[in-house]
């Protein structure tokens, strides 16, 4: 075999394994660097508030905008979820927010379409 070829075929080989495992780390975020869950909101976007201690799942509609409160922290997220997948509070939650796991499962909403 051409060890040009060789060389360069190990090239190629040892890139696209960065780059599958690059992608294979963190399938969270989109490359526009945006989560695919949604996004940080104000809490005067927020149509739900939900106390993080009292709830184990949470139900509710893409583009849905919610406050979580855990004693004295609270933040707010506008849920933007690809493919309405259920999303994990701790993927999307500051860090120290809270370690008591909670499940938000989004469902498609009225103005989407298939």
């Amino acid at each position: 075999m051409n060890r040009t070829f060789t060389n360069v075929a190990l090239a190629f080989g040892l890139a696209l394994s960065a780059t599958v495992a690059s992608a294979a780390m963190d399938t969270t975020t989109l490359a526009s660097g945006k989560s695919v869950y949604g996004a940080a909101a104000s809490a005067s976007q927020a149509a739900k508030v939900v106390d993080v201690g009292a709830a184990s799942t949470l139900n509710i509609d893409c583009g849905e905008t919610v406050t979580f409160r855990n004693g004295d922290k609270s933040f707010s997220w506008k849920f933007d979820v690809i493919g309405h997948r259920a999303v994990d509070l701790q993927a999307i939650a500051p860090a120290g927010f809270s370690s008591k796991p909670l499940k938000v499962y989004v469902a498609r909403n009225d103005s989407e379409r298939n």
